[in-house]
């Protein structure tokens, strides 16, 4: 009894190993036929076909390829969204959007520029871009005026390590550095000079309205503390006009207003009333001064500009 219940089992698991075996190997020819049946055409085998319908199956087989790479370069779970300005390709993908001009100098392209006035002390960021420096460049000198430097000849201008010598050989034509006018600024702008402080430019502007203006930059020594080598300093940046100086009528003025005009004082204010007096009127002239030695030469000499 027991030998046959044996002899059963032998013989079913006999009979699954075999079903297995040709399970197993249905299954692997079933894969190989669906392999035989979807394999592309190659371009030799579509090229042994006539008319139109090679040509179809070269362009189906161009297509999935391209699909197959589009899905191996695109990263998963990144949806693909229409670039603004893209037109839809039959591929079924979008066309890049035409780049819009930049402002900005491209490398290896020509860069335009243009040649006008201007003051390096003064120009601006675009204007420096206008005349034909680098964005870089210009922010170069933009930089170097933000921490007090300052450009007081053209050859300043030249000596930037930005600006090469032929650029500074187009540009030194336009460059107009301004300067300080003497009877215009006040004592803010007398500040921005070299050695100039808050109490020298308050000096200066003291001493101008004494005198009624000046006529030349070298009256800025008559100020005390103010030497030859602080002068020396800013002299390039300067610049006097004396058309607009107060003049003034000695013979008519009283004795304390001439007091304090500086070529004069209370001496000299003294000296022209007791001239007024012992002389007539028309005797009242600054060469009769001189030769009386009324006023001293050299105050005359100075005073003369101011009559």
């Amino acid at each position: 009894m027991r030998r046959e219940k044996k002899e059963k089992l032998s013989k079913s698991a006999a009979s699954g190993t075999v079903a297995l075996i040709f399970l197993i190997l249905g299954f692997q020819i079933a894969v190989f036929v669906i392999k035989v049946i979807d394999r592309p055409a190659t371009p030799e085998a579509v090229a042994t076909t006539d008319g139109a319908a090679g040509i179809d199956t070269v362009k189906s087989n161009a297509e999935d390829s391209s699909r197959a790479e589009r899905r191996t370069v695109e990263p998963q779970g990144r949806s693909r969204r229409r670039p603004q300005g893209g037109n839809r390709t039959r591929l079924g993908g979008y066309e890049a959007p035409v780049a819009k001009a930049s402002r900005q100098h491209m490398p290896g392209s020509p860069r335009s520029y243009e040649s006008f006035p201007f003051d390096p002390n003064t120009v601006t960021l675009d204007e420096l871009q206008r005349l034909g420096l680098s964005l870089r460049q210009a922010e170069s000198i933009c930089n170097y005026r933000s921490k007090g430097g300052k450009f007081r000849r053209k050859t300043d201008f030249s000596k930037m390590y930005v600006v090469s010598d032929t650029l500074f050989e187009r540009l030194e034509p336009f460059i107009e550095i301004k300067k300080l006018e003497l009877n215009i600024a006040d004592s803010a702008a007398f500040t921005t000079l070299r050695g100039i402080g808050p109490y020298y430019a308050r000096k200066i502007v003291e001493y101008r309205a004494s005198l009624g203006g000046f006529v030349s930059d070298s009256q800025l020594l008559e100020i005390k503390g103010l030497d030859e080598q602080r002068l020396a300093g800013f002299a390039d940046d300067i610049t006097v006009d004396s058309s607009g100086i107060v003049k003034i009528d000695i013979w008519r003025l009283p004795a304390d207003t001439l007091a304090l005009h500086p070529y004069i004082r209370r001496k000299g204010a003294d000296a022209i009333a007791r001239f007024k007096s012992v002389y007539d009127s028309a005797q009242w002239t600054i060469e009769r001064l001189a030769s009386e030695n009324v006023l001293p030469p050299n105050d005359i000499s100075r005073l003369r500009p101011y009559l």
